[in-house]
């Protein structure tokens, strides 16, 4: 039973990454914006420290949803939170404070977009090719790089470990594979 709680608890906090990363804020910044702790919500996150009902009930009052969708694994947290009244005001009131948010971060750092917003997003969870990450990444984030930039950061991120590699043929266009091996990315 134990373990169904562990895994449990552990499923709520990458519920509470996906909802940062929709609203775009780093967790000072969600932490300021619903008016708790940020050591609050790294014990969250960290599994030290149980996702209440009374949290996800006051985090849905702050999105204007229901807090039980918080809760609820099965439904997803709609992309419309993030223009909600509550968090508009919040990022024209903040937008001088660059730490609350993630855009400015990962415009620093392409690593860190990688690391935090990329792996996170459960997009890598199946290998994929680097021209899908590229379309992903703009049609998900509006976000693009120049040149050979996310291959040199993906490829750093393997060698950091925070990613798997590995050498398949080339998808071509039309679907069929070539002949040219070309790396693949992924997360374990």
């Amino acid at each position: 039973m134990a373990n169904q709680d562990k895994t449990y608890n552990e499923r709520l906090a990458n519920r509470l990454r996906e909802i940062m990363n929709i609203l775009g804020m780093t967790v000072s910044g969600f932490a300021e914006f619903i008016g708790r702790d940020s050591s609050h919500i790294y014990g969250i996150l960290n599994l030290t420290r149980p996702f209440s009902d009374s949290f996800a009930v006051h985090i849905g009052n702050k999105l204007s949803i229901n807090g039980a969708k918080v809760l609820n694994l099965n439904i997803a947290i709609p992309q419309s939170v993030s223009k909600t009244e509550s968090v508009t005001t919040f990022k024209n009131e903040y937008k001088d404070v660059p730490e609350y948010f993630l855009s400015t971060k990962n415009d620093r750092s392409i690593d860190s977009f990688i690391s935090e917003i990329l792996i996170r997003s459960n997009f890598l969870t199946t290998p994929r090719y680097l021209n899908e990450i590229e379309l992903f990444i703009k049609t998900e984030y509006n976000k693009t790089f120049i040149g050979d930039q996310l291959s040199k950061a993906l490829r750093y991120s393997v060698r950091k470990g925070v990613l798997m590699s590995e050498k398949r043929p080339i998808r071509l266009t039309n679907g069929s594979l070539g002949k040219r091996q070309v790396d693949i990315y992924w997360v374990e």
